[in-house]
């Protein structure tokens, strides 16, 4: 138990719960945990930065980066409104960490637009869990 008999939640729990995969389904008890927690999202929140053209910029410019990955995260960026830059290390996160397939099924998602488009929705949940990480450093 945390100071003030607050149970301390991990970022993982945290993340499952207000995606609505945890054993708290009532709105009410998903308020308390963000009435709860509401400082870490805000400072999660703050390390995000909005698109600039500098940024996408630089990922066009960007020989390290493969071109899919490079289109992928600028779209992800659009998707999401933040920071190219950012929404292409998240992407790379996300597959680092949290993606269950293979390199040669990454190639089909990327060539196919309904599957990049639910790769997208997974980064997105990806960014509400790397923003509450963010937040516990």
């Amino acid at each position: 138990m945390a100071a003030g008999g607050l149970c301390a939640r991990s970022s993982r729990e945290l993340w499952t719960i207000l995606l609505g995969r945890s054993a708290l389904r009532e709105p009410a008890q998903i308020a308390s945990e963000l009435n709860k927690h509401w400082q870490r999202l805000l400072e999660g929140l703050s390390y995000y930065k909005p698109p600039s053209t500098t940024s996408a910029e630089k990922i066009k410019a960007d020989k390290d980066v493969a071109a899919p990955l490079k289109e992928l995260g600028l779209r992800v960026s659009k998707f999401l409104g933040l920071d190219e830059e950012q929404s292409v290390q998240l992407l790379q996160c996300y597959l680092q960490e949290d993606y269950r397939g293979t390199r040669d099924s990454l190639k089909t998602v990327l060539q196919d637009e309904r599957q990049s488009q639910a790769l997208m929705l997974k980064v997105s949940h990806f960014c509400l869990y790397f923003l509450l990480r963010t937040s516990e450093n």
